[in-house]
């Protein structure tokens, strides 16, 4: 039993290690959340149009109030296929921790801007009709660290 529990015990540090050892080779920074979307054939002026009148007022709000350090939009000028992104969106945070309760921080906002949930979702429905998107997740940006000097043997 004893040998079992020291193994247990053994695997549990050398995972509880590995985080550590692999952030010997970078400073962690800030996070982002990347939003790729195809826009819809013949739907891209209406794409942009709710891009200017109801996102980026939200996202300058949201900035104003710290939740996002930054944001920005993308494009990409080649595809692989007929339904391929073609606009990305960046929504940047100081850390993980900007992402706990985001929800609650962000509902009072997109609440006041359209008036009510009703108007919210009717709006999150005509963006469909805009676009879809292809793929959401999180980066994190990293500096990589100076090389370890190494001493010249002989």
């Amino acid at each position: 039993m004893k040998r079992v529990s020291l193994f247990v015990l053994t695997v549990l540090m050398i995972l509880g290690a590995l985080p550590v050892l692999a952030q010997e080779n970078f400073t962690e920074g800030p996070i982002s959340r990347i939003i790729l979307i195809h826009i819809k054939p013949g739907r891209t002026t209406d794409f942009w149009a709710d891009v200017r009148q109801n996102l980026k007022p939200i996202y300058e709000e949201y900035k104003k109030q710290g939740i996002i350090t930054n944001y920005g939009f993308f494009t990409k000028a080649t595809t692989e296929s007929a339904d391929d992104w073609n606009v990305g969106l960046r929504l940047d945070y100081q850390s993980y921790a900007a992402l706990d309760g985001l929800a609650v921080r962000t509902d009072p906002i997109t609440l006041k801007f359209y008036g009510s949930r009703e108007a919210r979702t009717s709006a999150g429905n005509r963006r469909i009709e805009n676009g879809t998107i292809v793929s959401s997740f999180l980066i994190r940006q990293v500096d990589p660290r100076p090389m370890a000097s190494t001493t010249a043997r002989p």
